[in-house]
């Protein structure tokens, strides 16, 4: 015997009428006729093959059989109807999210703005964040909100300041283990990790200390873009000359030093331009705000 059809409508109706023990007033529950619930009722008893109400000119009343079944499908009907809140709700909010594309050099990407994203998306629900860290930009790209880097007198004209940096030179602790680094000039026979780049140069950065470059050693190695210097700085190759902003986490645990505590240059380095003319998005404008947050909490 072939089993019967699961009937979904029948069921909904029959609840509803077991619950209120009323075929008029689980018709204005369910926005139906009450002839029509009498229908639905009796093609599910039909179904079943069995009586779930007693009919009497006062009303009706349940059955043992009725009874029982109304007890067993509820839960189940109450389940349903929760699985299918819930999945209308995810898709309400996927379909209510905005996507705010950031653009940002890719070592403040990395090792600035994607770790502290999970806290804004978590804060945000409603909103996606792109992140794009091309090395070098592309015309044409499009991006809500654009963190650039350079010196103050390029952007300073047309950009608000957003992350202010000093930058030293920097390694891991064992290559200060053997005493041969104690003074600025010591770095000129040590191997040195240089980026593009970066705003302050090793010329920079030896010229502030009085060293003449003329007895530099060896040619600098280089790599880009930050991140990846830092890196290699991690892994021992040699002394890096990077910012405080990228280096912080690595600074704090104690798996990069400053052999010259002090001997910083400090600059406005990261710049945010304004918003696109015309009225931002209220999820850019929250995008930005918090990027701004997040700098000033930085200072």
């Amino acid at each position: 015997m072939p089993e019967p059809k699961l009937p979904l409508r029948g069921l909904t109706v029959f609840e509803a009428a077991a619950r209120l023990c009323s075929f008029r007033e689980a018709a204005a529950e369910l926005h139906l006729t009450a002839s029509a619930v009498s229908h639905q009722i009796a093609l599910l008893e039909k179904s079943l093959g069995v009586e779930l109400f007693e009919r009497s000119a006062r009303g009706v009343t349940l059955t043992l059989e009725g009874a029982s079944y109304a007890r067993s499908i509820r839960p189940l009907l109450a389940q349903l109807q929760q699985a299918t809140q819930d999945i209308a709700r995810r898709g309400g909010r996927r379909g209510a999210r905005e996507i705010v594309r950031i653009r940002t050099p890719p070592s403040l990407a990395s090792r600035w703005v994607v770790p502290r994203l999970p806290k804004f998306l978590a804060r945000h629900p409603t909103i996606d964040i792109q992140v794009n860290a091309p090395f070098v930009h592309q015309q044409g790209e499009e991006a809500d909100v654009i963190v650039t880097y350079g010196s103050a007198a390029r952007w300073q004209a047309t950009a608000v300041p957003f992350l202010s940096e000093t930058t030293q030179p920097l390694c891991a602790p064992a290559l200060l283990a053997s005493g041969q680094v104690r003074t600025p000039d010591d770095l000129l026979g040590q191997t040195l990790i240089t980026t593009k780049l970066n705003a302050v140069s090793w010329e920079d950065w030896f010229q502030k200390q009085g060293v003449r470059l003329d007895r530099l050693l060896t040619r600098p190695i280089r790599f880009d873009p930050s991140h990846l210097a830092i890196d290699a700085a991690l892994g021992g190759l040699g002394f890096i000359l990077e910012s405080d902003i990228l280096t912080r986490t690595e600074l704090g645990a104690g798996r990069l030093v400053a052999p010259f505590p002090g001997s910083g240059i400090s600059m406005p380095s990261y710049w945010l331009l304004p918003l696109k003319q015309g009225g931002a998005r209220s999820a850019v404008v929250t995008a930005y705000d918090w990027l701004l947050a997040e700098a000033g909490s930085c200072a």
